[in-house]
């Protein structure tokens, strides 16, 4: 792996960061249901995967010490530089974004999995492990306190989560399994969190400008008949699958009974 930065997608403003390998890479279906090794002409970041092939962008992975300094950095000085709680929650959830996706990708086993399943094939199943959804859980904690001296207690008490669960002998890393099924390896991971974590009315927002985006894009793409799709296209099809989960996710929220 080479420390070489991600693309320039992003979500809300916040840049796509580390992609990561998971079973499927280096590996290819066979008709037996076996799977074997890819040749060598197939580079180690290329999914090799049933669904679609895909390249990850190689980049130094973070060591559980810098992912919960990260953590506890971020939230130190955002609590520390914000006179007001949802100032400070906001600087908090962007500042961690990259570090709880590294925490992900080396602890998350099936949380996104489960999740995905949950909202596009309901009823899904449960996760057999949690971390990405007692992530939410505890990003929304935070979120509801009222005051700067609670959400830093619940900040806290997040990264003791993360700290634990690093910890394990083996913990298991991200599997990108759902992620190529029903997305085709659309969105990254960090879109994906995003979502997760953001309030209601963070998510309508963001399909409103989904919403725009799209009709400009739509536009031009007629305006253009006949020639072959490039990276506009692909923005497009992109912007379909997220607005596939945030519409999945509010029903998803919907039928929860409420607290």
């Amino acid at each position: 792996m080479t420390n070489k930065k991600p693309g320039d997608e992003t979500i809300g403003g916040l840049p796509s960061f580390a992609r990561a390998e998971d079973s499927f890479i280096g590996r290819s279906p066979s008709t037996s249901g076996v799977q074997k090794p890819v040749t060598a002409e197939a580079a180690p970041e290329v999914s090799q995967g049933k669904w679609r092939e895909r390249v990850f962008t190689p980049r130094g992975v973070m060591s559980r010490g810098e992912i919960l300094q990260a953590l506890e950095t971020g939230l130190r000085e955002a609590v520390g530089s914000a006179n007001h709680q949802r100032v400070a929650f906001e600087a908090v959830r962007k500042s961690w974004l990259p570090a709880l996706r590294q925490a992900l990708e080396q602890a998350g086993g099936d949380g996104i999995d489960a999740w995905l399943l949950s909202v596009l094939k309901p009823p899904g199943r449960n996760a057999m492990d949690p971390l990405f959804g007692e992530l939410a859980d505890a990003i929304g904690r935070m979120r509801a306190r009222a005051d700067l001296a609670g959400l830093e207690e619940e900040g806290l008490k997040t990264i003791e989560l993360v700290r634990k669960v690093l910890e394990f002998a083996k913990p298991r890393k991200l599997s990108f399994k759902q992620m190529e099924r029903e997305l085709e390896g659309k969105l990254e991971v960090d879109e994906l969190l995003l979502v997760r974590l953001s309030s209601d009315d963070e998510l309508t927002r963001r399909l409103r400008e989904i919403g725009s985006t799209m009709e400009q894009l739509r536009d031009q793409l007629k305006s253009r008949p006949g020639q072959q799709p490039d990276g506009m296209f692909s923005n497009f099809v992109r912007l379909k699958a997220e607005v596939k989960v945030l519409d999945a996710e509010f029903k998803r929220r919907a039928s929860q009974p409420s607290p």
